[in-house]
């Protein structure tokens, strides 16, 4: 017993059950706008058709039981098919109604599925674009950073050739020097 009642007070407090008590208060007013449109309207267009004043009337008697004295009518047995006809009109004008409603809804959710849908391409469009640009200034710096690395890198070789040039023109005139002393010392 104690987890039935857990159970109800968690359906309860779901919140679904207070849309649905609101959507029978709806349903249950929009059933009464129904049956007075149909009284109103349809009915007395029936009404001129058949000749009774009201759907409802309209009945098949299979057999009366009258009054011995005053000969008034006490009971029948009767097939009440004016009233099965009225709900049944009653019944299409609400389904039509809530079939109607049910496409503007329809129309309305599809239509903002594809605004939902195209603000999500277009932020889509927009990352990517961003990613692209992004890629392209990464590309660039990585050119900048290998064009100044070989860049550093010619300086030093050309630093590394001075070096050994400057170290040849030293020997070279060492070798002289040393080729001058020579040439006085034999004389």
């Amino acid at each position: 017993m104690k987890k039935l009642w857990e159970d109800f007070k968690k359906f309860i407090s779901r919140g679904n059950v207070i849309d649905m008590a609101v959507g029978v208060a709806v349903a249950s007013a929009f059933t009464a706008i129904v049956t007075a449109f149909t009284k109103g309207f349809i009915t007395p267009l029936i009404a001129l058709i058949t000749g009774a004043t009201d759907l409802t009337e309209l009945k098949w008697v299979v057999s009366q039981t009258k009054d011995a004295e005053t000969g008034e009518v006490i009971g029948e047995i009767a097939f009440l098919w004016g009233e099965f006809l009225q709900k049944i009109i009653d019944f299409f004008i609400i389904a039509l109604t809530l079939f109607i409603i049910l496409r503007i809804v329809s129309a309305i959710s599809a239509y903002t599925e594809r605004i939902r849908e195209a603000a999500e391409a277009a932020i889509h469009k927009d990352e990517l674009a961003a990613a692209e640009v992004k890629a392209a200034e990464e590309k660039a710096e990585a050119e900048a950073k290998a064009a100044a690395e070989a860049e550093a890198a010619r300086i030093a070789a050309e630093a590394e050739a001075a070096k050994i040039k400057a170290e040849e023109d030293r020997l070279v005139r060492q070798e002289q020097l040393l080729t001058e002393i020579r040439d006085l010392l034999k004389r």
